[in-house]
């Protein structure tokens, strides 16, 4: 926990400084209590840049892979990362992540399951790992949308939407059929927090445009 604050605290100023972030909606975050963040992926850089946008620490799913090095992986854990198979989610890995929501912990999930810098206008594809956590764990989902790939000193816009829930399904077997479906969902609800601000702003500049024509036609008459 010490090393956490401490690499924060560290990168906290750099972080916003090179990678300036606008958070919209941060009032949608539930306070003190489980939730599971689904944001999309562009960069390696999304994990640091949403967890220094956020007032409490999260913990994400990150592929074995990146633990082979003991210290790195050392240094992984300590951040909140916890291991996972690609392609696979084994027994274990999923009693521990519904162990971290057990304890009323933020789980934030890149549920595309790789890094994707799709378009504001392509569709999105979905891995089944959310919708089974939230199913298991009764959990609410906070859609989110970073609007840009990160590049140094470049604005971004990170949108946190409000919170929803999975049909609890009691007694039904969580099929790949039954996932896949449920999966759909949750990219509708974070394609439609994107578009929803694509719309206002092409709004709020159409109105700019407008009120900038009408100035000038007074200044005329």
């Amino acid at each position: 926990m010490f090393f956490y604050w401490f690499c924060y605290i560290l990168f906290y100023i750099p972080l916003k400084l090179f990678f300036p972030t606008k958070v919209i909606g941060k009032e949608n975050l539930p306070k003190r209590k489980k939730a599971i963040l689904s944001c999309n992926h562009r960069s390696n850089m999304d994990v640091f840049i949403v967890n220094h946008s956020l007032p409490c620490r999260t913990y994400t799913p990150a592929k074995t892979s990146l633990f082979k090095n003991k210290l790195k992986g050392a240094i992984l854990k300590s951040w909140g990362a916890i291991p996972v198979e690609r392609g696979a989610v084994g027994v274990s890995t999923i009693r521990t992540i519904l162990g971290f929501l057990k304890k009323e912990q933020w789980l934030l999930i890149f549920p595309e399951g790789t890094r994707k810098d799709i378009s504001n206008d392509e569709q999105m594809s979905l891995k089944n790992g959310t919708a089974l956590f939230a199913l298991k764990s009764g959990a609410p989902i906070i859609p989110m949308w970073l609007m840009k790939r990160p590049r140094i000193f470049c604005r971004n816009i990170l949108l946190i939407g409000k919170p929803f829930y999975l049909e609890q399904m009691e007694g039904q077997k969580l099929t790949n059929e039954v996932l896949t479906a449920e999966s759909k969902k949750i990219s509708q609800e974070m394609q439609k927090l994107r578009d929803g601000y694509i719309k206002e702003q092409k709004e709020k500049q159409l109105a700019k445009l407008n009120k900038k024509k009408q100035t000038k036609k007074q200044k005329l008459n």
